[in-house]
Formats: C-alpha cells, structure tokens, sequence
C-alpha cells in the first residue's frame, strides 16, 4: 500500500507530482501499541474507543495470557486487540480466540476493576466523560457483544482467510487491519492503515447484537457524517440555538437506516464539534457542532462560535 507526498510546483496544484514516501522498518508492534493507545480512533475512524486496559493480566485455565489493548465502545461491548509488528503468525487467531473467551466470562465488576486499576478513576465517570452520557442516563450494560482486532505490519492470506470465515460463517465481529509506516525526505513519518478483513456483507449464522448489520460497517453510498448532518438539520431545522443529543439524532436515523450504529452518531459530533474536549488538538477538522454541555450539542454559528475559539485559544 504505497502512500505518496504531494509536490506543488510554484504552487500550482494541477502540476503537483505524486512523490513515493519510503516504508520505513520501525519496530512495529511496540510503537503501534502505543499509537493506537493514544489514537483510538485510528482503530474504529467512525466511532470513539474508551481503552480500559494494556497488556492486561488475563488468566485462563492453563497459563496466563496478556491481550495488547482492551477496550470498550459506546454500547458497553467488549474491544479486544492483538498487534504484530510484521507479519502475523499462523498462532495469531487462537492467541485472539483465547484472549476473547476470557474476555467472554468477565462480569461488570471484573471489568470494572480492570479499568479502575488502568484508568485509576472510577469506570462510571471515564465512561461517562468518553462518550459524552449525561448523570441521569444510563450507561448501557457490558459485554453483551465483543469486537477483535488483529493489526499488523502484514496479514497473512491463511490468517486472513480464517478470521472472514469467523466472521461470515459464525457472526463474530473480527477485522484485520494491515499497518505500513512510511518516512517523507523531511523526515516526517506517515502511517497506513488498511483493513483486509471487516468489510464482508454475507450473512453470518449468529448476528451480533451491536448492529442490524451483518457486518457491523456502513455500507450505503451516503457518507455516515451527512446522514448524521442530515438529522441534525431535520431535527433542528437550521436553527443554531436549538440543543439535540445524539440520541435524538439516533432515533432520526433508524426510521430512514434500520441498520445504522448508534455508537457511530457520537463518532461523527466530536470530530466536527471544536469545542469537544477530545478535540483540543484537532482545529483544522470541519467545523458542524457545537458543545452545549455533557451530552448536549447544536449547530455550529460560526459568528458567535468562531469568537468563542478565538477567545478560548
């Protein structure tokens, strides 16, 4: 997967040439442990990932093992996510499968110490805080469905090939991400990210309880960020002091999109919502939202919000 750095002449964009930035051989596996840690939306772009857990003391009957990352979305499922720096070894998948069945067994409780003893605060409030619920909603029970991720410097075709056979022949939520890293002549370092295995719409056996999907993942023409703007607009009706939560756009949506992913509205506020506390290093992204409170939002003014990020900076 090449990745290339675009070169202006004299400033002209139409005679700008396409210039190969050169793959680089980090080492993978522990920086990218680190990266993703830091990026969570790297691993899932639509969505926002709450880590509650690195290289996590995991004990099974036989031995005890110690997933990469362990996390959890918006709905309460379970992210479970092994990373290799080159390329993955025929063992990844029952290293995953095994990381997953203890994953499987834990309790709200078990997984609330976990994170505790990570987060070093109480799960409740880091929930609460990651994805923007106010004090009298509820949190949404945990584990009731799980997600793996293998990333890697290369996915193996036999790797590849057993983890879409899992997830179109049993419904098990299971994508491969291959990662490459690449250095420009400045010195600037890029970093790929390619899913090989996650996009498949056969239908599986058993359907996960996150999405009426059967691959989990978008698969309309219509970009996700305009059909959570479309609700926004039909909700407000264009009116910049009129406040929504992403619920409500939520229920918006499912009378057009029985299949959409409630977790995904969220994903799609806070990257156009300058003033989201997650997006205080992200100015230059589009600007649609604004953040009223905790789970509350409206239609970015760019007169009155515009002086409010000039004031604030």
């Amino acid at each position: 997967m090449p990745i290339y750095r675009l070169e202006k002449t004299d400033g002209d964009l139409s005679k700008a040439e396409l210039i190969v930035a050169q793959e680089t051989d980090l080492q993978l596996e522990e920086h990218l442990e680190s990266w993703l840690e830091n990026s969570p939306g790297a691993l899932i772009p639509d969505e926002i990932v709450l880590w509650i857990g690195r290289q996590t003391s995991a004990r099974t009957e036989e031995n005890v093992v110690f997933p990469d990352l362990l996390g959890v979305d918006a709905d309460g499922n379970l992210i479970v996510a092994e990373l290799k720096r080159a390329k993955t070894p025929r063992d990844t998948v029952a290293q995953l499968l095994e990381y997953a069945a203890w994953a499987n067994e834990l309790t709200e409780e078990q997984i609330h110490a976990h994170a505790e003893g990570y987060l070093e605060k109480p799960f409740q409030n880091a929930f609460r805080e990651a994805f923007d619920i106010p004090d009298d909603e509820d949190i949404p029970p945990l584990n009731s469905a799980m997600r793996l991720f293998i990333a890697a410097g290369e996915i193996l075709p036999s790797v590849a090939a057993v983890c879409r056979f899992l997830r179109t022949t049993y419904g098990m939520d299971v994508s491969c991400l291959s990662v490459s890293t690449f250095q420009t002549e400045a010195g600037e370092m890029l970093v790929g990210i390619e899913s090989t295995v996650g996009d498949e719409t056969s239908t599986p056996a058993k359907k996960q309880k996150r999405s009426e999907s059967p691959s989990g993942r978008w698969s309309r023409d219509k970009p996700v960020k305009e059909v959570v703007r479309e609700a926004a607009h039909e909700f407000t009706g264009g009116d910049t002091e009129m406040e929504f939560t992403p619920k409500e756009l939520f229920e918006i949506i499912i009378k057009k999109y029985p299949e959409f992913n409630r977790a995904t509205v969220l994903g799609q506020i806070t990257p156009g919502c300058p003033n989201h506390p997650s997006q205080k290093h992200h100015s230059g992204k589009h600007k649609s939202y604004w953040r009223v409170g905790v789970g509350k939002y409206r239609l970015y003014d760019p007169d009155r919000d515009g002086a409010d990020e000039a004031e604030a900076s």
